[in-house]
Formats: C-alpha cells, sequence, structure tokens
C-alpha cells in the first residue's frame, strides 16, 4: 500500500470513527461490544475497499503481536452490514492468534533446517 493510499485509507478511517463515536453519543449501542484498548477498524458491505484494506491493516498489526512489536490489544472492525446497521467483529480471536504463532513456529524450524542444511553442505564440500 502506497502512502497516499495509506494517508486516504486514515483518512476514511477518521470520518468512519467520528461517525461511529457520534452515533454512540447519541444512542448507545455498539460501545459495550468494543472492549477497552482495543484497535478498531471499519468496514461496509458498500466499501469492499476499504474493508479489505482494513482486513490487511489488521492482518499486519496481528503479526506485530505475535512477533512482539506491537502491543497486544483487541483487534475489532466494526462492519456496516446495511444502511445504518452494524455489527462488532473480533478479529484477534485465539484462533487466530494461534494460527499467527503456528505460522510463526513452522517459519522458525524450515529456516533452522535450511541453515543446518547450509552448514553442513559447507562441511562436507
Amino acid at each position: 500500500m502506497g502512502k497516499n493510499n495509506l494517508n486516504g485509507l486514515t483518512e476514511r478511517n477518521l470520518d468512519r470513527l467520528a461517525e461511529f463515536l457520534k452515533r454512540e453519543l447519541e444512542q448507545p449501542g455498539l460501545a459495550p461490544d468494543v472492549p477497552s484498548g482495543a484497535h478498531i477498524f471499519h468496514g461496509s458491505y458498500n466499501d469492499t475497499t476499504l474493508t479489505q484494506d482494513n482486513v490487511s491493516l489488521a492482518t499486519r498489526i496481528l503479526l506485530g503481536m505475535t512477533l512482539g512489536y506491537i502491543d497486544e490489544a483487541p483487534l475489532v472492525m466494526v462492519y456496516e452490514y446495511r444502511p445504518g446497521r452494524q455489527t462488532v467483529i473480533d478479529l484477534s480471536s485465539n484462533a487466530q492468534k494461534e494460527r499467527a504463532l503456528s505460522f510463526i513456529q513452522l517459519f522458525q524450524e524450515q529456516s533452522q533446517q535450511e541453515m543446518v542444511a547450509q552448514i553442513q553442505q559447507r562441511v562436507v564440500t
């Protein structure tokens, strides 16, 4: 994602966040479903680009949390599934965190095996 695309995504997310907060102040509904300290992403049935870009961003943050360079926090998406109708979706369930951790562990094991093979190849020749 280029810098301009990231700036555009940030602006669109801030607009959606402002709308969400305004609605919640006027008539609370979804706020109790958003955990304290959560990263909030936005998605919509009629804006697949925003939704996909935010899912991509959320997966990068989840990976960063798994690797330990981003502080652990809930990841949620406020998803508009019909005009004026939204739901909160947990993007950082334990199953997703376990899959990310499994992937990292598999990568580590395969990398270690490849390194050992390279060392052995150099020693034998």
